[in-house]
């Protein structure tokens, strides 16, 4: 076996590529050495959005309806086309779930998947279907399925994501594993924070407004507008609770929340260019919410443990996975705002419980991280038998 590669749809090497998942996989693995090269796959520049509308053109022409073309066998042919000369007797892990046909059918390369969720998943959960041709999106399931059949082995962040594998299509269980992510957290800023924050962690623990914090740009998917009606609602009944907004703007929210009392808007933090800012900002906070109403992971939920907060969270999808028990408040993936409340009100009595979370939180820390992933994803490699039952199975 030569070089083993990661690869994503754009460039692993670049922290904006899907979220900063590959990125900071890539990071981590190269200094455990298990990956030797993130692929420059990047979609970026004129030359993709021309090829975009052509494409879509053709699609609307031949009445196959437009959107997908991400998904399109055209497309990923393209995207890989200058790297496979290099590709041959490699191991290939691939963050999108999706490969060229080329490549699925060489069996030279040694193919694996590490996804948070099927593209069936994708279209149903997160309303992608509805906005893409239906015969792209046939087409793209055939493939997918055979691009898992073909590899040699699946790996994806939760359960939720296995049972698709399983149930939808009939992946045979011995090539189906399951590791969690980790934080999206540059590490040595971490660390270093960890050795600054280390004596002060529970000291810090508010005795006055409990701190919530919310990251995150997509506020609808991730239920920040129910997250403020409660906070409004919760504040209204006496409750002393405070909310930092980091990544969605303001004016996106309904114009009826933009003014909601006791929250901070602190804007998008980009945290390549200001990781010690982010990891401030967010570890000054009591409770991390994600209060999604679908999810196929949210690895924020992964940042806030790392950094020693409480969690509040739904159960949407993947999400609850993602979190660890003894530090966590789920609900449920259609609470309303009245019973997120209360919710809200109950943490605020009870401090001791909020406390003891935090410190169970911020004993786990490190479990949060991406070397245990990668330590989870070595097993599977080294004893292909071997079946992970997720990095915060803790």
């Amino acid at each position: 076996m030569n070089r083993r590669y990661l690869a994503a749809v754009g460039d692993a090497n670049n922290p904006r590529t899907w979220s900063g998942v590959p990125y900071h996989f890539l990071q981590a693995a190269l200094r455990e050495k298990f990956i030797d090269e993130g692929l420059p796959l990047s979609v970026e520049g004129p030359f993709w959005k021309a090829r975009r509308w052509i494409w879509n053109g053709r699609q609307a022409v031949a009445g196959k309806g437009i959107g997908g073309y991400q998904f399109s066998q055209e497309f990923l042919e393209c995207l890989w086309k200058p790297h496979k000369k290099n590709l041959g007797s490699s191991l290939i892990i691939n963050c999108f779930q999706l490969y060229p046909l080329s490549l699925v059918h060489d069996e030279s390369i040694e193919k694996w998947f590490f996804i948070d969720q099927t593209l069936l998943q994708l279209f149903d959960s997160y309303g992608v279907g509805s906005r893409i041709g239906r015969t792209i999106a046939k087409e793209a399931f055939v493939r997918e399925k055979l691009g898992y059949q073909r590899a040699r082995g699946v790996v994806v962040h939760s359960a939720w994501a296995a049972k698709s594998l399983l149930e939808d299509y009939a992946m045979p269980e011995e090539q189906v594993h399951i590791v969690t992510p980790g934080a999206n957290l540059d590490l040595d800023a971490y660390l270093t924070w960890e050795k600054k924050r280390e004596s002060e962690v529970l000291r810090n623990f508010s005795d006055g407004a409990l701190r919530l914090i919310f990251v995150g740009k997509e506020w609808k998917r991730k239920g920040l507008d129910r997250l403020l009606e409660a906070l409004s609602l919760a504040r209204r009944q006496g409750a002393r609770v405070s909310l930092r907004v980091i990544g969605c703007p303001r004016d996106e929210l309904p114009a009826a929340l933009r003014q909601t009392e006791g929250v901070e808007w602190l804007g998008f933090i980009r945290k390549e260019l200001e990781p010690e800012r982010f990891l401030d900002q967010v570890g000054d906070s009591d409770v991390g919410c994600l209060l999604s109403r679908a999810e196929a992971g949210g690895i924020v939920v992964r940042e806030f443990h790392a950094l020693g907060l409480a969690v509040l969270a739904s159960r949407a999808g993947g999400l609850p996975e993602h979190t660890c028990a003894e530090a966590s408040y789920l609900v449920e993936e259609n609470a309303s705002p009245a019973q997120i409340a209360e919710v809200i009100l109950s943490l605020d009595r009870d401090r001791t419980w909020v406390r003891s979370a935090k410190t169970e939180a911020w004993k786990r820390r490190r479990s949060f991280l991406y070397p245990e992933t990668i330590r989870l994803m070595r097993n599977i490699f080294e004893a292909k038998s071997y079946r992970a039952v997720g990095s915060n199975a803790n």
